[in-house]
């Protein structure tokens, strides 16, 4: 591959040899030390290829061989740079190019983020432009390693982090953090007890002793489950702590209030918007639209795109932002209506917070109160009720007299 190149740079002929006896000319030059390759007959004559040093200097050995030479081809970087020497401003155009692209190729025009499962992209971006990594920055300005101790610090839930800069692209490759799941330790003694008011329905003990049966009313903080142990025979009549475990279904009830007032204000989204537009490149923004919202009250979508060749990000895009703007009205509730959104808000609170529960029965009341509509929803639920707390004990201390 080497000698390839060196040849091509050099520039190299594709020429015949043409004579009576065209093996003294090919003696002549192996005498004389000139390199030749690929030597073949071919319909009474030679042909092969040579360096152009060489064949301007073999006339002469051509001569006394009595032989002919002809050029068939002309190939490498000589004659490639004396066909285009009269364009200029072509050859200089493409130096040019090449040392903006050198030039350029000192920056960071890309950010790519490999590895994030949880974190958002922009999240990560937003850091890095925080600890001194963004788009248009020079390369040699950053120290990366202190880039990457900034964003571990900044957000923790990176584990480990690595960047690379290569080509006007900077690759962040990161690892999150394993959140290690929380072990329940069950070895300590420990009640049961009733998180909220109730009746029992149904028990489940796998430890302790059970101190309510079904049908009984239970209070708030009351122990279901003991963790006071006694033995099963007279030879085994003592005392023992153990880690209460155990089921405790109950029917509780609750209540949820929801309001709203009697005047709404609805927002209309308007069916036109405005736009703003800029061409980004290299540092600099240019406005392309310079239309402005018509409304007080607007929202935006911003929206980036960036010239993409041979999978590499250029620093030339445009960037606009979508303006659409709203209306604000005034509307007066009635009771009808009123109910309805209050109901939905009540369902979605059943769907969301007491789905996971067995509802027995549900009732709503619906009040008009001080400009202002009120719903009550009292829920009657099946649920687990227990819940663990931690029972300290205390061995007592013999003295000896």
């Amino acid at each position: 591959m080497l000698i390839k190149l060196i040849r091509l740079f050099r520039g190299y002929v594709y020429f015949s040899v043409i004579g009576t006896y065209p093996e003294r000319f090919i003696n002549v030059l192996n005498k004389s030390g000139i390199t030749y390759w690929n030597m073949i007959p071919k319909h009474g004559k030679l042909t092969g290829y040579m360096l152009v040093y060489d064949y301007k200097n073999i006339r002469p050995y051509a001569k006394g061989a009595s032989v002919k030479l002809r050029c068939i081809k002309k190939s490498g970087f000589p004659f490639l740079l004396k066909k285009y020497s009269f364009r200029k401003g072509a050859v200089i155009g493409a130096v040019l190019a090449l040392a903006v692209m050198f030039l350029l190729s000192n920056f960071v025009w890309d950010i790519k983020i490999n590895g994030r499962e949880r974190l958002s992209t922009s999240e990560i971006c937003s850091a890095l432009e925080d600890c001194g990594l963004k788009r248009g920055v020079l390369k040699s300005s950053v120290d990366f390693e202190a880039v990457e101790r900034k964003l571990i610090m900044k957000i923790p839930e990176i584990r480990w982090i690595s960047i690379n800069a290569l080509n006007g692209i900077a690759e962040v490759e990161i690892k999150e953090e394993i959140k290690k799941p929380k072990v329940k330790k069950g070895k300590y003694p420990c009640n049961l007890t009733a998180d909220s008011d109730g009746i029992i329905t149904k028990t489940i003990v796998n430890k302790g002793t059970c101190e309510v049966k079904k049908g009984s009313a239970v209070m708030k903080n009351q122990v279901l489950v003991s963790c006071v142990v006694k033995g099963t025979n007279e030879a085994e009549n003592k005392l023992s702590f153990v880690h209460s475990n155990g089921k405790i279904y109950a029917d509780i009830e609750y209540e949820k209030k929801f309001i709203i007032p009697n005047k709404k204000n609805n927002i209309i989204l308007n069916s036109n918007y405005n736009e703003k537009s800029n061409l980004n490149f290299l540092w600099t923004s240019l406005p392309l639209k310079l239309d402005c919202p018509k409304s007080e009250i607007y929202g935006e979508i911003p929206y980036e795109k960036s010239l993409v060749f041979n999978n590499v990000t250029l620093p030339i895009g445009i960037s606009s932002r979508k303006i659409y703007g709203f209306t604000e009205t005034e509307k007066i509730l009635d009771k009808s209506s009123a109910k309805k959104l209050l109901l939905k808000q009540s369902r979605l609170s059943e769907i969301f917070n007491i789905g996971k529960y067995s509802v027995k029965d549900i009732k709503y009341s619906f009040k008009e109160i001080n400009n202002s509509y009120k719903l009550t929803s009292t829920y009657t639920v099946n649920k687990n009720i227990a819940k663990v707390r931690r029972v300290q004990v205390k061995k007592s201390k013999k003295h000896n007299r």
